[in-house]
């Protein structure tokens, strides 16, 4: 018993260090590129190497981070391939994921996500660029959930990790230029006609205005990229 109750410590341990390692790097702490050290991130995180050292190996699974032999785990580099790779995954999950979600959502998530498009709206009114980020994701993941579908709910949010990165990459390199309104009113509109569409049960005009939706974010982060790439002379 006390070692079965050892193992559940162990894998909390692994699941919290997985959790804070991941928005570390959605969020920019971690940079694209950056080694990641387990003994000094054990430390930060008040836990040994072994919980590190699983939740890095859960992230590379995750495609945040990667592992490169003999030198050790990096956090993955953002590549025009990768930005193209995951627009085009994204797509295609979402074309069959909208179709369940319309036939299985529940009211109370559809108020879930008109309030979560409210408070979008207000942090794009205020200024607050990587507040409209948090909140999109936000808004993504209650439409991933409500697919019911635990497989397709992990392959989604996966995804949506990696979009979130992205966004964040965008919006925070831009933050002295001010707030992008006409991008975040795009996403507002598009996400108050998803839900509409949704409501009225209309799968063909709900994946319409998703693939409009991701296709909105992908041109604006391979912008930003092709524009890095260019200034740093590696294009």
């Amino acid at each position: 018993m006390k070692k079965n109750l050892n193992k559940n410590r162990g894998k909390l341990r692994s699941e919290e260090a997985f959790d804070e390692i991941k928005n570390r790097i959605i969020s920019l702490k971690l940079t694209p590129g950056m080694e990641l050290d387990e003994a000094s991130l054990g430390k930060e995180l008040g836990m040994g190497r072994t919980p590190v050292r699983e939740a890095l190996l859960q992230l590379v699974a995750g495609q945040l981070v990667e592992m490169v032999p003999n030198r050790g785990f990096f956090v993955r580099p953002v590549t025009l391939d990768d930005v193209r790779d995951l627009y085009e995954t994204m797509l295609l999950l979402h074309r069959g994921s909208i179709s369940i979600t319309i036939r299985r959502i529940k009211p109370e998530q559809i108020t879930e996500l008109q309030a979560t498009n409210k408070e979008l709206y207000k942090a794009g009114l205020k200024g607050e660029i990587l507040g409209v980020t948090l909140l999109n994701s936000q808004f993504h993941r209650i439409l991933n959930e409500a697919t019911g579908n635990v497989f397709l709910q992990t392959y989604l949010n996966n995804l949506q990790d990696q979009s979130q990165r992205l966004a964040y990459l965008t919006y925070s390199k831009r933050q002295e230029e001010g707030p992008s309104i006409s991008h975040f009113q795009l996403s507002f509109d598009d996400h108050e006609a998803l839900i509409a569409s949704i409501k009225k049960n209309d799968e063909e005009e709900a994946a319409g205005i998703m693939r409009r939706h991701i296709k909105l974010a992908h041109d604006r982060v391979l912008k930003y990229v092709s524009e890095l790439i260019e200034i740093d002379g590696t294009g």
